[in-house]
């Protein structure tokens, strides 16, 4: 459910939450939706900032740094919009300046 619901950016975490949170209180109460909320915290760290700038920083053969500079700035002032057109609008940049070799 969290691999699927992932896929759409912040609204899947929470529509995901929901079941998750009505099985976790269901079988332990307030202490079970805790432990769900914190696993699914630390899931959505490791994909959002860890997973996703490596894989991208792959495809576009941009250093990961650069990559997770980008989508954090990126998401900070443009939000959603940023995290989906930051990293082009860069490779379109560094492609303005000329800058041949990103690796």
């Amino acid at each position: 459910m969290i691999f699927i619901l992932g896929i759409i950016p912040v609204a899947g975490v929470i529509i995901s939450l929901i079941p998750l949170s009505i099985i976790a209180f269901k079988l332990g109460g307030l202490l079970k939706i805790i432990y769900v909320l914190v696993i699914i915290t630390v899931l959505h760290v490791i994909g959002a900032y860890f997973l996703s700038p490596k894989l991208m920083a792959a495809k576009t053969k941009v250093p990961v740094f650069f990559t997770l500079v980008v989508l954090i700035v990126a998401e900070h002032f443009l939000g959603i919009w940023g995290l989906l057109f930051g990293l082009p609008l860069f490779l379109f940049f560094l492609d303005l300046l000329e800058v041949e070799e990103y690796d």
